[in-house]
């Protein structure tokens, strides 16, 4: 990480990947973040302390990281989760950090937000290491297609992560579990684009706030 003042986005993919190996017992949350900034030696002012706790306190995460990255999943923009994903990788230390990366965050944007796909590829193209990430993501709810281009780039990684699914098992692999509109559909998730091309919160979902 730069050793320049940490974004609450940033701070959180750092927390996110190394608070387990803390002892951060029986605090606040404000607090355990504080006791991580400290024993880790990291740039944070104190209004970014307290807008990652904000957000560690939305939905029903009530503190638990592990919970907010669940609940970001489920309702964030996919530019953001894509963000977040930048600042993980930018975070990751070993082939833990990114499996965890591969099945928190890069699995789901792919399975429901797999139009986010080129985006992926371009990074894969320029960064060796999250090139190498990808091979722990499997297909999950991921479109035919998206499911294809991934394996594409998968096969081009020498010395993959220990979970990559095997390359012999295509386009059918885990097919008899999704519904077609799960294979036809590339975006099936709380946001969809629209006719600009920004995404926007689905009609459907919508339809079932109001």
């Amino acid at each position: 990480m730069s050793s320049k003042s940490l974004t609450a986005e940033e701070l959180l993919a750092v927390y996110w990947l190394r608070s387990e190996e803390l002892n951060l017992q029986d605090q606040d949350t404000l607090e355990k973040l504080r006791s991580f900034v400290r024993q880790r030696k990291l740039q944070v002012t104190n209004q970014v302390l307290e807008n990652a706790c904000d957000y560690l306190h939305s939905g029903l995460s009530k503190g638990d990281v592990e919970q907010w990255i669940v609940f970001i999943c489920f309702w964030a923009n996919p530019n953001a989760l894509w963000n977040f994903t930048i600042d993980a990788m930018a975070a990751a230390e070993n082939d833990d950090d990114l499996g965890r990366i591969a099945v928190g965050l890069a699995e789901h944007i792919l399975a429901h937000y797999g139009s986010m796909m080129p985006y992926f590829e371009a990074r894969a193209s320029v960064d060796p290491d999250f090139k190498r990430m990808l091979t722990g993501v499997w297909r999950h709810r991921m479109s035919d297609d998206v499911w294809m281009r991934l394996r594409a780039l998968q096969a081009e990684v020498p010395n993959p992560l220990g979970n990559m699914i095997p390359l012999e098992k295509g386009v059918e692999h885990m097919a008899h579990s999704l519904k077609p509109d799960d294979r036809a559909n590339d975006d099936k998730g709380r946001y969809q684009r629209d006719n600009t091309g920004e995404w926007q919160v689905a009609r459907r979902i919508k339809r079932q706030m109001n």
